[in-house]
């Protein structure tokens, strides 16, 4: 189990690593994350099928194909700012009211409005339509409004000193390495010295050494990677830095974004293991072998990415 774990994990991490390295160095149209955009997109699709199936497998009920649509919507929507940076001679409008994150919550309203709109088409029978609402704007909160948030870090705007794709760049990579390196340090100290459950019921597995482990490892991570990281990345951007000292903010505060986002990863993981429980499946699916479905690998990272965001836009983690 722990091979195919490993081999999964390796697969992954050299092609997310090919993708990442052509977005940075060769931008589609010179703006970053555009490369990326269709496999963000795919990820979300891959999850919300999970998501949807394991719903169902439980006894719940609700319109997938609908869903579906809602997830893309938000999406895409999301994908508006990144493509008038590309399509547009101006860009995108930096004074526009809704800003560059403000399209998730149109999407998301949308996607709502949406699936109420089906419900109204389709009612018959009272009993059943505010229970697959509920459902289906699960779906959507989770595989939508939530990892709608992969495309904003990647395509964050902080600044004007030339390193603003590679900020972007810096904040997506971060999330993936803090969550991972967490991960990888709650399983190797629980499997070693783990005694004390965590939560026998909802994660039997899971002990309190492990998740100190996970602390340890993903706050080690994360100034790790403001340290040295950080500066490697911004030293590739040819005209950047000119104007400017190649580093991250401070070590206290790469100290605490570990923390968090350790935190958050750990409370993913724990919610996936909740939808698992009470709909009383194993892996989300059997897509990766080892590693399970989408949703088993994305779980950390998906409720890591708003306390993310909100990190990178108080500048604290570029010291400016």
């Amino acid at each position: 189990m722990l091979s195919k774990r490993l081999t999964a994990s390796a697969v992954i991490l050299t092609v997310l690593g090919i993708l990442l390295h052509f977005d940075f160095h060769y931008p589609i149209m010179g703006v970053g994350g555009l490369l990326l955009l269709p496999l963000l997109l795919i990820i979300a699709l891959m999850a919300t099928t999970e998501l949807g199936e394991m719903l169902i497998q439980g006894g719940l009920d609700l319109r997938l194909k609908h869903v579906f649509f809602g997830v893309v919507l938000v999406h895409l929507l999301t994908f508006i700012p990144p493509l008038m940076d590309a399509f547009s001679s101006a860009g995108y409008p930096e004074d526009c009211p809704i800003g560059r994150v403000g399209w998730i919550a149109v999407g998301s309203v949308l996607a709502m409005c949406w699936l109420f709109f089906v419900e109204m088409k389709h009612f018959k029978t009272p009993g059943s339509a505010i229970q697959r609402l509920a459902n289906g704007m699960l779906v959507v909160g989770y595989t939508g409004t939530a990892m709608g948030f992969l495309t904003v870090l990647r395509t964050l705007q902080i600044g004007d000193d030339g390193f603003e794709s590679a900020w972007g760049m810096c904040a997506i990579l971060s999330v993936v390495v803090i969550t991972k390196c967490g991960d990888s340090g709650a399983y190797f100290t629980g499997k070693s010295i783990g005694k004390h459950k965590m939560s026998p019921i909802l994660s039997p597995k899971k002990t309190v050494e492990g998740a100190l482990g996970a602390f340890v490892c993903g706050t080690a991570a994360a100034m790790a990677f403001g340290q040295w990281l950080v500066p490697s990345i911004l030293s590739l951007v040819p005209e950047g830095g000119a104007s400017g000292e190649l580093a991250g903010g401070p070590v206290w505060a790469w100290a605490i974004y570990g923390l968090v986002i350790t935190a958050a990863g750990m409370v993913g993981d724990l919610a996936e293991s909740l939808v698992k429980r009470d709909s009383q499946v194993k892996d989300s699916s059997t897509w990766v072998p080892g590693l399970g479905g989408v949703l088993d690998i994305m779980d950390s990272i998906t409720f890591s990415l708003v306390p993310a965001y909100l990190f990178w836009i108080s500048t604290w983690l570029t010291g400016s």
